[in-house]
């Protein structure tokens, strides 16, 4: 074995199609195995050349997953993911899609992307739906206390990332209005180094591959359009507003989270177009032994499995709500 045949000290540099000044840099390789050689090539990508890399993968992955002329709730933040997702969106032909953006407000890098996702909005004439701190609470009953979200998250899970309830209220928020739009087909930003992140996480933890690039949950399809997008070439469709959305974002830290994208992106490195093999893997064996999700009555929302006593009651105390007697828990 040649452990550095693989290695990327070595390149060659493709320009960008178009004269800019802003180019994002990704890695490719060929390999030709019959001589044992691997070629590795710096692409440099222009904004445009990004934005047709993206609405490529974009228009594949929709018209896999939803028949045509769905209905489909975005999740959008203002942000590089989202903004290259209503990009991709918009440019998609001859599926007759109708999509409705939608963003919640609570946290301060929420609240800032707003006018952001505002913009992109207008640009493509999408309505843009703005669902206010008070809605984003009744999502969960919390109460109207004054209590910033954040920081009733902090005082009983510290050290967490918030990003980990985020996710959750964003869900529900999509799945509220897909109802009061008349669908079953929601999607997020969720991108390649995302989606292989949370299956390394599972796959260490002894669980089975969750479901991409569409994942049943409830009565709900949770579509990732972006799964198989590097987030260097979807921050490079829209350089502006993904850095002003990462100078905005709360300081959270999660070193076990942090531990999983550190090796991604290691992966990602050394070994240029190897995630995205891997994620297609991951895929198929996840079509084959689907996830699936049940809902919990005490909670209010699915999960996969069933949450042990004592993180039930601290969710129940971040929300403001009583504790539970254990004979409770065992009903559901």
């Amino acid at each position: 074995m040649n452990p550095f045949i693989f290695s990327v000290s070595k390149f060659k540099t493709v320009d960008s199609a178009e004269a800019s000044t802003q180019a994002s840099e990704y890695f490719y390789q060929k390999l030709d195995n019959a001589e044992s050689a691997c070629e590795t090539f710096l692409k440099k990508l222009s904004p445009n050349e990004c934005q047709s890399v993206i609405a490529a993968r974009v228009a594949e992955t929709i018209k896999e997953t939803l028949p045509r002329g769905s209905k489909l709730v975005v999740g959008v933040s203002g942000g590089g993911d989202s903004n290259a997702l209503l990009y991709g969106l918009t440019q998609l032909a001859d599926h007759d899609l109708e999509v409705h953006p939608i963003i919640i407000k609570g946290i301060p890098d929420w609240d800032a992307g707003v006018p952001r996702a505002q913009a992109l909005c207008d640009k493509y004439g999408l309505n843009l739906t703005v669902m206010e701190e008070p809605d984003v609470r009744a999502l969960l009953g919390v109460p109207r206390d004054g209590v910033p979200l954040i920081d009733r998250f902090e005082k009983e899970f510290t050290g967490d990332d918030f990003e980990f309830l985020g996710t959750l209220l964003i869900r529900l928020a999509l799945t509220k209005r897909a109802k009061e739009v008349g669908t079953t087909f929601i999607c997020t930003g969720v991108n390649l180094e995302d989606a292989l992140c949370e299956n390394l996480f599972r796959s260490s933890s002894g669980m089975k591959p969750a479901s991409f690039p569409a994942r049943a949950i409830g009565d709900m399809t949770l579509v990732y359009p972006l799964w198989l997008c590097p987030k260097r070439v979807i921050d490079g469709c829209f350089p502006k507003y993904s850095l002003q959305n990462y100078d905005a974002r709360y300081p959270c830290f999660s070193l076990g989270r942090n531990l999983y994208y550190s090796v991604i992106y290691t992966l990602q490195s050394q070994f240029p177009g190897f995630p995205e093999q891997l994620a297609r893997g991951q895929a198929e064996q996840s079509k084959r032994d689907p996830v699936v999700y049940q809902y919990d009555e005490q909670l209010g929302f699915h999960v996969e499995r069933f949450v042990p006593f004592p993180l039930r009651q601290k969710f129940r105390r971040m929300l403001g709500k009583g504790a539970l007697a254990p004979e409770q828990a065992l009903s559901v």
